[in-house]
Protein backbone atom coordinates (compact mmCIF):
# COMPACT_ATOMS: atom_id res chain seq x y z
CA UNK A 1 0.00 0.00 0.00
CA UNK A 2 1.33 3.42 -0.94
CA UNK A 3 0.44 6.70 0.74
CA UNK A 4 1.04 10.39 0.19
CA UNK A 5 1.37 12.54 3.31
CA UNK A 6 1.17 16.34 3.39
CA UNK A 7 2.65 18.94 5.76
CA UNK A 8 -0.46 18.93 7.99
CA UNK A 9 -0.15 15.10 8.31
CA UNK A 10 -3.19 14.46 6.11
CA UNK A 11 -2.59 11.24 4.24
CA UNK A 12 -4.26 9.34 1.43
CA UNK A 13 -3.72 5.96 -0.10
CA UNK A 14 -2.55 6.18 -3.69
CA UNK A 15 -2.28 3.54 -6.36
CA UNK A 16 1.07 1.84 -6.80
CA UNK A 17 3.35 2.93 -9.59
CA UNK A 18 2.58 6.61 -9.39
CA UNK A 19 4.97 9.50 -9.64
CA UNK A 20 5.05 13.15 -8.61
CA UNK A 21 3.19 14.10 -11.79
CA UNK A 22 0.73 11.22 -11.56
CA UNK A 23 -0.83 10.32 -8.19
CA UNK A 24 -4.06 8.35 -8.34
CA UNK A 25 -6.52 7.98 -5.47
CA UNK A 26 -9.67 5.87 -5.34
CA UNK A 27 -12.67 7.00 -3.31
CA UNK A 28 -16.21 5.71 -2.86
CA UNK A 29 -17.99 8.67 -4.46
CA UNK A 30 -17.54 12.15 -5.87
CA UNK A 31 -18.28 13.78 -2.51
CA UNK A 32 -15.18 12.08 -1.08
CA UNK A 33 -13.02 13.99 -3.58
CA UNK A 34 -13.72 17.14 -1.53
CA UNK A 35 -11.40 16.03 1.30
CA UNK A 36 -8.63 15.34 -1.21
CA UNK A 37 -9.17 18.68 -2.95
CA UNK A 38 -9.02 20.49 0.41
CA UNK A 39 -5.74 18.79 1.36
CA UNK A 40 -4.22 19.55 -2.04
CA UNK A 41 -5.18 23.23 -1.94
CA UNK A 42 -4.68 23.97 1.77
CA UNK A 43 -2.24 26.84 2.33
CA UNK A 44 1.19 25.52 3.30
CA UNK A 45 0.30 21.87 2.82
CA UNK A 46 2.76 21.41 -0.03
CA UNK A 47 5.73 22.69 1.99
CA UNK A 48 6.51 19.06 2.88
CA UNK A 49 5.27 15.95 1.08
CA UNK A 50 6.18 12.36 1.87
CA UNK A 51 5.54 9.10 0.08
CA UNK A 52 5.34 5.85 2.02
CA UNK A 53 5.17 2.24 0.94
CA UNK A 54 4.16 -0.18 3.68
CA UNK A 55 4.97 2.46 6.34
CA UNK A 56 8.50 2.99 4.99
CA UNK A 57 9.28 6.47 3.67
CA UNK A 58 10.16 6.17 0.00
CA UNK A 59 10.33 9.88 -0.87
CA UNK A 60 10.47 13.25 0.85
CA UNK A 61 9.96 16.53 -0.97
CA UNK A 62 9.86 20.20 0.02
CA UNK A 63 8.41 23.33 -1.56
CA UNK A 64 6.01 21.52 -3.85
CA UNK A 65 3.18 22.94 -5.93
CA UNK A 66 -0.04 21.41 -7.17
CA UNK A 67 -0.18 21.10 -10.94
CA UNK A 68 -3.28 22.28 -12.75
CA UNK A 69 -5.92 21.26 -13.37
CA UNK A 70 -6.65 20.05 -9.84
CA UNK A 71 -7.57 16.59 -11.10
CA UNK A 72 -6.06 15.61 -14.44
CA UNK A 73 -8.35 12.62 -14.83
CA UNK A 74 -11.48 11.45 -13.07
CA UNK A 75 -13.12 8.16 -13.97
CA UNK A 76 -14.99 5.15 -12.61
CA UNK A 77 -13.25 1.94 -11.65
CA UNK A 78 -14.76 -1.44 -12.51
CA UNK A 79 -16.32 -1.45 -9.03
CA UNK A 80 -17.99 1.93 -9.70
CA UNK A 81 -15.69 3.81 -7.34
CA UNK A 82 -14.13 7.13 -8.33
CA UNK A 83 -10.53 7.20 -9.52
CA UNK A 84 -8.89 10.66 -9.62
CA UNK A 85 -5.37 11.60 -10.70
CA UNK A 86 -3.44 14.70 -9.67
CA UNK A 87 0.14 15.89 -10.04
CA UNK A 88 2.58 17.88 -7.96
CA UNK A 89 5.95 19.40 -8.79
CA UNK A 90 8.75 21.28 -7.09
CA UNK A 91 8.38 25.04 -7.13
CA UNK A 92 10.69 26.92 -9.45
CA UNK A 93 13.33 29.24 -8.03
CA UNK A 94 11.18 32.21 -9.09
CA UNK A 95 8.13 30.82 -7.23
CA UNK A 96 10.27 30.27 -4.12
CA UNK A 97 11.58 33.84 -4.34
CA UNK A 98 8.03 35.21 -4.66
CA UNK A 99 7.04 33.25 -1.53
CA UNK A 100 9.94 34.82 0.39
CA UNK A 101 8.93 38.31 -0.74
CA UNK A 102 5.33 37.68 0.35
CA UNK A 103 6.50 36.53 3.79
CA UNK A 104 8.72 39.58 4.17
CA UNK A 105 5.86 41.84 3.15
CA UNK A 106 3.58 40.30 5.79
CA UNK A 107 6.21 41.00 8.47
CA UNK A 108 6.63 44.56 7.21
CA UNK A 109 2.86 45.11 7.12
CA UNK A 110 2.61 43.95 10.75
CA UNK A 111 5.40 46.28 11.81
CA UNK A 112 3.72 49.22 10.07
CA UNK A 113 0.43 48.47 11.84
CA UNK A 114 2.24 48.27 15.18
CA UNK A 115 3.96 51.57 14.55
CA UNK A 116 0.69 53.20 13.48
CA UNK A 117 -0.89 51.98 16.72
CA UNK A 118 1.90 53.48 18.81
CA UNK A 119 1.78 56.81 16.95
CA UNK A 120 -2.00 56.88 17.22
CA UNK A 121 -1.83 56.17 20.94
CA UNK A 122 -3.26 52.62 20.85
CA UNK A 123 -0.17 50.86 22.21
Amino acid sequence: MEKIIFADKTEFEIMEGGSLHRNTVIVKNFADLEAIAQALTKEGNMKAVQYKTNEQITGEYADMKLETPLFKEVDYTGEKKIMATFGIREKTELEKEIDKIKEQQEVQDGAILDLAGMVGGEA
